[in-house]
């Protein structure tokens, strides 16, 4: 009997039958929650938009601070052992690797967490803007303010650390547009594919 319970609204039914006409109800509901590899993909998705939008947020954030555009992407490939030469091309792949893993975090979070499930997109919104914020908090943050900063003292020397303020305050924004895109996309596009 149990094996018969809707997992958007916690009703039980007799058969299987009527658990798949019931769930056909949910479609139309704002609160509709789909299959967990729906949510998974969809938010893999959601962290590579989010990471381009992201990307380009630090991008824009360098130039404001009369840096290159790509410092950010260079500071991070160097900062996982890359040279000068390839350091943005490392550093780029490196950020995307990262925001495809923490998509995929996020959606098994919230398929598997029950309480805090995408149903709606208003909740969604909120989850992905709180997710951005906790991984700046447990990543960014210590990699900004350890292995980032040695290297954007190498490359600046004493200047850097003038501008480590100014790098945490682009790097929260760029992590609230990660957040907001994956946690939106996530549940708008875990709707329709």
């Amino acid at each position: 009997m149990e094996q018969n319970k809707c997992d958007a609204c916690g009703k039980v039914f007799d058969s299987k039958e009527q658990l798949m006409e019931h769930a056909r109800m949910h479609k139309g509901n704002a609160k509709y929650s789909p299959r967990v590899s729906r949510v998974i993909i969809s938010s893999i998705i959601g962290g590579v938009f989010g990471g381009i939008l992201m990307l380009l947020v630090l991008m824009t954030g360098a130039s404001a601070m009369g840096l290159p555009d790509t410092i950010f992407a260079l500071v991070m490939g160097m900062g996982l052992g890359a040279s000068m030469s390839s350091g943005v091309a490392v550093g780029v792949l490196a950020h995307f690797t990262v925001s495809i893993v923490a998509g995929a975090i996020f959606g098994a979070i919230v398929s598997y967490v029950k309480p805090i499930r995408l149903r709606s997109g208003p909740v969604s919104l909120v989850l992905g803007l709180v997710f951005g914020i906790v991984v700046y908090l447990v990543f960014f943050l210590p990699m900004a303010e350890t292995v980032f900063a040695s290297v954007m003292m190498k490359l600046m020397g004493v200047k850097a650390a003038m501008m480590l303020p100014d790098v945490l305050v682009v790097g929260f924004i760029g992590h609230i547009v990660y957040g907001l895109t994956l946690g939106t996309t996530a549940f708008y596009l875990g709707r329709k594919i």
